[in-house]
């Protein structure tokens, strides 16, 4: 049995690597964004955060109506499912729905 192992230590945390590639690309957008060519870092990472809240905002209001949209649209094909069921057992419903759908169609 072959086993290796690729030991190669770093002297970096990965966690801070990726903090800082972030900072430097939220500063790099923040300047595209307001034309200049450097910003202190802190209005970078400002300008970068409320970049991301406005999206999450969005997203956030997004799915809620997705999900109101979808929630109504169960709760009708609910309705419509006891509506049927009731007129398969009653011919005055049955009616009623046929008349309904005819008067649809004009």
């Amino acid at each position: 049995m072959n086993s290796s192992v690729n030991s190669s230590p770093s002297f970096e945390h990965n966690g801070v690597v990726r903090m800082q590639r972030a900072a430097e690309f939220l500063q790099a957008t923040a300047a595209d964004l307001t034309g200049s060519q450097r910003l202190p870092m802190g209005a970078g990472l400002r300008a970068g955060l409320r970049m991301l809240a406005a999206a999450a905002r969005r997203a956030a209001v997004m799915v809620r109506a997705g999900h109101r949209d979808w929630v109504q649209s169960r709760k009708q094909a609910a309705e419509d499912e006891r509506t049927w069921n009731a007129a398969l057992q009653d011919a005055r419903i049955m009616a009623d729905l046929s008349r309904a759908m005819q008067r649809q169609d004009r």
